[in-house]
């Protein structure tokens, strides 16, 4: 008995027919292995794009490729726009809340930001 293949990305069973050197089930899975193979470059890039802002101390540079609200690498390019400033949506969204709000009222930030997501429908909204 033959061994059963499998494909690289999702873990199904490779149909018995096709070429011996095909690795993915679906034109799918062949489709987010390259997502996968692209998005780990653009971090690997990143990694030593930061290291090296830390080691020479440049920190113009070290704010293009941190996230201003957590500090976490900002990753562009791929799904995200190249000139990403935050790393996330609910970043972004943070810092807009607090660039509207006073800074007087830290509190109230925090409060928004962790209810608006559970907040009832009003009731003569039906």
């Amino acid at each position: 008995m033959g061994r059963s293949r499998m494909c690289a990305v999702c873990g199904a069973g490779l149909p018995r027919a096709g070429p011996a050197r095909r690795r993915y089930c679906s034109d799918a899975c062949r489709a987010q292995a390259y997502r996968d193979r692209q998005t780990s470059g653009r971090i690997i890039t990143v990694g030593v794009l930061t290291a090296e802002a830390e080691v020479t101390g440049d920190a113009e540079a070290l704010e293009r490729l941190l996230c201003p609200v957590c500090r976490q690498p900002v990753l562009p390019g791929g799904r995200r726009r190249r000139d990403a400033r935050y790393c996330s949506g609910a970043c972004r969204t943070r810092a807009w809340r607090h660039r509207r709000l006073p800074r007087e009222q830290p509190e109230k930030v925090r409060a928004i930001v962790t209810s608006t997501r559970h907040r009832a429908a009003p009731r003569g909204s039906r």
